[in-house]
């Protein structure tokens, strides 16, 4: 069985669509289950033939054997492999975005459905882009993808080998860097998160390692009525900061006009 981790694989109606919409000249094969006649079956077809991509109908228990008891939805694809952006690509892009540049910086997730969500969500919210260290932490693999569902053809991930480095570097074309922190005396309700920003949330279980921390501007707390939960996992947790700093830049903008 091939590995749903090596990055080749995706699966789902809407991450396979979206990447044959997006890019579908990295897409190699697109495998369909026999008898499957869903709406989405022409479109597939159709852009697969766009772009010279190979279709093929399979066996559902054939499907199966190659990518695991996963909800593949009838539709899986073979791809390159998952191109990360490079760190300098990645400043460029947020320098262009100015006052409303936002990076997501996701340190040490090891859950793919964690950082999965935690890209759909990126996405929703008009982010740039997201940060993730190289060790200790899970790339973008088949599980992300399909968590993300399409994100990931329009969000950019960066992977690096230092994680507190590269931080610094985003600082230093104007990013704020704002750290997701249980214990922070300062809430996250009485921050303004109008200006480019970097918010950094933490793995699951030990939140930011120390040198992530040290190297925030700012830590801060979501507020919880229900004290005895201890603390939100690290994609709720993303999607609560990350739709705070979306409402709280749709309102300065209303303001301005």
């Amino acid at each position: 069985m091939q590995s749903l981790d090596s990055g080749k694989l995706i699966y789902g109606v809407h991450p396979v669509l979206e990447a044959l919409r997006r890019e579908g000249n990295a897409v190699e094969e697109v495998i369909v289950v026999k008898g499957r006649r869903a709406p989405w079956f022409e479109e597939v077809k159709a852009l697969a033939q766009k772009y010279g991509v190979r279709f093929r109908l399979a066996d559902q228990t054939w499907i199966k054997r190659l990518v695991g008891p996963v909800n593949h939805q009838g539709v899986i694809a073979r791809t390159h492999g998952y191109r990360y952006m490079a760190e300098p690509e990645m400043l460029q892009r947020l320098q262009q975005a100015d006052r409303n540049a936002l990076l997501v910086v996701a340190d040490c997730i090891q859950d793919p459905m964690n950082l999965g969500n935690l890209l759909r969500t990126a996405y929703a919210v008009g982010a740039q882009g997201v940060l993730i260290p190289k060790d200790r932490a899970v790339g973008v693999t088949s599980v992300v993808i399909k968590a993300a569902a399409g994100a990931m053809v329009h969000l950019p991930v960066c992977r690096v080998t230092n994680l507190t480095t590269a931080i610094t570097h985003f600082k230093e074309i104007g990013l704020w860097v704002i750290g997701a922190e249980a214990t922070a005396s300062q809430t996250l309700y009485g921050v303004d998160l109008t200006g480019p920003l970097a918010l950094v949330i933490g793995g699951e279980g030990q939140g930011l390692r120390p040198r992530v921390k040290q190297a925030c501007d700012l830590l801060v707390a979501i507020p919880m009525a229900g004290e005895q939960v201890g603390s939100l996992n690290a994609a709720t947790a993303g999607a609560v900061m990350m739709y705070e700093i979306y409402r709280q830049r749709a309102a300065a903008q209303l303001r301005r006009k």
